[in-house]
């Protein structure tokens, strides 16, 4: 009897084998997630890794009809047109490694 209490749990070579297997496949998924979350966080602070147009070529940018160019700000992520007409004063932001238009901004007088 005492060799049938024996056979009865699982082999200790095939529980250390499981054990083995689940802790490196742990340490896969935790290594993973790692690079998964030190490349988003590499991506959100270089702004330069983000692709762009390569050549976009010309561009046109709607501006006000009557409206005078006051003063253009260059900077390496963004472009800032000062224009002023009959509404007021109007900034236009551009990004120069896209090609793209990214907002207006009216300035009121109060």
């Amino acid at each position: 009897m005492s060799s049938e209490a024996d056979n009865t749990g699982p082999s200790p070579r095939y529980v250390r084998g499981l054990l083995v297997v689940v802790i490196g496949l742990g340490l896969v998924l935790l290594g993973g997630a790692a690079v998964v979350v030190g490349t988003i966080i590499k991506r959100m602070n270089n702004p330069d890794a983000i692709p762009s147009k390569p050549g976009f070529g010309q561009v046109e940018i709607q501006v006000p009809a009557q409206g005078e160019l006051i003063e253009v700000q260059n900077g390496t992520n963004r472009i800032i047109l000062q224009m002023r007409d009959a509404q007021g004063t109007l900034l236009i932001l551009l990004d120069p490694r896209k090609g793209e238009e990214k907002g207006r901004i009216r300035l009121l007088k109060q």
